[in-house]
């Protein structure tokens, strides 16, 4: 059984140096039962209406990972050990309602298969850690890119939406937050 293992950094966004490694299943376990994750995930979101005010309390308050792999250091030469997964972020949907419907129905997707979905920061996005192969005659890299091109083709197609590409380097943090009705695969 594959279990993908993530590195966790505490906030703010500068800080580099991880505090831990933890499971799909301990990060699942986190964004939906940690109470303090929850009360800060309230407070960045109170700032919606205030796009600067709403980046800075992200940055400053929500803690992240990087769903690639374990790194020493959040930048792409620090990679010890991939995950076998990649970040989709769906930013800016019309509602919250939207973000939870379309979190449980990619969720269901049965070309996708997330290891873990959960409403974003904003509660009007989703975020997928998708997984994918790594190939035997290709870099970690080109596993990578190419897995997370194929995704967004196949998003782009079959529902028409827009991807976040700026989450295309295998070092790129994905700020955590509360959703109680998170997803998480069972393997």
């Amino acid at each position: 059984m594959r279990q993908s293992i993530v590195t966790f950094f505490n906030a703010p966004i500068t800080n580099k140096v991880p505090d831990s490694v933890c499971s799909l299943q301990a990060l699942h376990d986190y964004i939906v039962n940690n109470t303090p994750l929850a009360e800060k995930t309230g407070r960045v979101r109170t700032a919606l209406t205030a796009p600067k005010q709403f980046r800075q309390l992200k940055q400053q308050l929500l803690p992240y990972v990087t769903p690639a792999g374990i790194f020493t250091y959040c930048r792409e030469q620090s990679l010890l050990i991939p995950s076998g997964d990649f970040v989709i972020d769906l930013d800016h949907l019309a509602s919250a309602d939207e973000a939870r419907e379309l979190r449980d129905r990619l969720f269901d997707d049965d070309f996708l298969l997330p290891d873990l979905a959960f409403v974003s920061p904003s509660g009007t996005g989703v975020k997928l850690f998708v997984p994918y192969r790594l190939y035997t005659d290709k870099t970690v890299k080109e596993s990578f890119r190419m897995a997370m091109q194929n995704a967004w083709e196949y998003l782009h197609c079959k529902y028409e939406l827009q991807i976040d590409k700026s989450n295309a380097d295998l070092c790129r943090a994905c700020f955590i937050c509360h959703d109680e009705e998170a997803k998480l695969r069972e393997k």
